[in-house]
């Protein structure tokens, strides 16, 4: 696998991209290569077709409830 140097990032581009990885799990190389990767291979979205999905996604879940607890639970698991 090709290795490549990234030279004369701004310190402030650098400071957000640490943070940005650390926040995601991720080595600050992980997160550079996830947001080339995604920047590279990406593909214009149709609206109307990711609506469609995400409601089609919707029903098939039915309806879920959780408590106040539950969502605080669920959202701070792995967090340390």
């Amino acid at each position: 696998m090709p290795d490549l140097a990234l030279r004369g990032i701004p310190e402030d581009i650098h400071r957000e991209l640490q943070a940005a990885a650390s926040r995601n799990h991720r080595s600050l190389n992980g997160e550079i290569l996830a947001r080339l990767t995604v920047s590279v291979r990406s593909e214009p979205v149709e609206a109307d077709s990711l609506l469609k999905r995400i409601q089609r996604r919707r029903e098939s879940l039915g309806n879920i409830v959780l408590s106040d607890e539950e969502i605080r639970a669920l959202r701070d698991e792995g967090r340390p």
